[in-house]
Parts: C-alpha cells; structure tokens; sequence
C-alpha cells in the first residue's frame, strides 16, 4: 500500500509562497518532496525558478517600466525593467519588483547589471592585483582563493549577483526568477543610473 504524501500546514505554504512567488500548488508539492523543509523547498522552487527563466530568456521584451526613487533627497536612482506584455507591467507585482529594484541599487550601489557587462580590462586589473597578493602561494591553494575574491568582487558590482537588502538569504537574481515564475514572462533589467548629490557627473578632465 502505498503511503500518502506528508501533510503540510496552509502556514507553510504560505510561508514558501511569500518568499519564491510560486503557486498554492507548487510550494505544496515542494513541501511534500522534502518532508516540510522549509529550506529544502526554497532550493527547489528557486531552482525551477532559474529553469522557467532560462526557457524563456529569448523572448521578447518590449514592455516594462522605467521606475524611480530618492532617497532623502540625496540619492536618486532610474530604472528600466522589461517584460513581455503591458499587462503584466501595469500588475501590483511588477511594480512592486521594479521599487525593490530601484531601493537594491540606492542602497548596495552596483556598477553593473549582469557580469557579462563588467569590462575584461576591469576583471584583468582585479586579477593581477590579486596574483601579486598570493605571490610565493603554491597554484594548488590559490585557485580556491582566487574564486571565493572573484565571487566577492562580483556580489559587490554586480545587481543580479548581490544579497537582495531586505532578505540577504537570497540574490536579486533569485528575486527576478521569483517573479518571472510568478508572472511566467521573460523580464529584464535592462539598464540603471544612480544619481548622489555632490558628485561629478563626468570622470575629471586630466588636461584641467
């Protein structure tokens, strides 16, 4: 006789749902899958999240919003976010996923979207500096060193690779899986300024 999946409470789920986006169903049968861990069914859901993400990354996204915010009228920021449809664009959700955005970006000061978009030359520069640091170091013990400076250098310029500032268990990049599993359309972090009163616009004119 075959035994029935173990049951999960309405809190649970609710729980799970409030932090992956996912549906009433799916935070349930994640929940059954590992025995109500909650931990356990956070990997899962996010990584069915990077998967439904991964599917549709080659739709089209041209829809979205350009959001703001200003923090204490010292920081500004813009954003501009992307989707599939104005329907999901006008959606509370989306919204709210765009302020967040917009809220990360005034707080953590990213350089870069994606690291895709950090410059070789920048990466090069890191990198040599690094090697001059663990010169006399034999290659066996620096090449995990070198990746957890590398993964550090990322979290630090990079938005998608930071720790989401109102819940540093997750990434951005795992908040924006959250709502494309949520909405079920590509979305897109397509570009950002932060503005800081005070500081010059245009890197200094060597020839002044």
């Amino acid at each position: 006789m075959m035994s029935s999946p173990p049951a999960v409470s309405a809190e649970q789920i609710k729980s799970l749902r409030e932090k992956t986006g996912a549906g009433v169903m799916e935070c349930k049968k994640a929940l059954q899958e590992t025995g109500g861990k909650m931990e356990e069914a956070l990997k899962i859901l996010r990584a069915k999240g990077a998967r439904l993400a991964d599917e549709k990354a080659s739709r089209e996204t041209r829809q979205g919003l350009v959001g703001s915010y200003v923090h204490g009228g010292k920081i500004g920021v813009l954003v501009e976010v992307n989707c599939e449809t104005d329907f999901v664009a006008r959606t509370e959700q989306f919204k709210n996923f765009v302020f967040e955005v917009c809220l990360q970006i005034a707080s953590m000061n990213p350089r870069y979207v994606r690291r895709e978009d950090v410059s070789p030359d920048e990466i090069g520069d890191e990198l040599e500096q690094l090697h001059e640091q663990l010169a006399g170091i034999d290659d066996e013990s620096t090449q995990p060193m070198q990746q957890a400076h590398m993964e550090r250098f990322y979290r630090e310029r990079v938005l998608l690779d930071q720790p989401f500032v109102k819940d540093s268990s997750k990434t951005v990049q795992d908040l924006l899986h959250e709502t494309v599993t949520s909405t079920r359309e590509n979305i897109v972090i397509q570009r950002f300024v932060r503005f800081v009163l005070g500081e010059d616009s245009k890197p200094a004119d060597p020839a002044q």
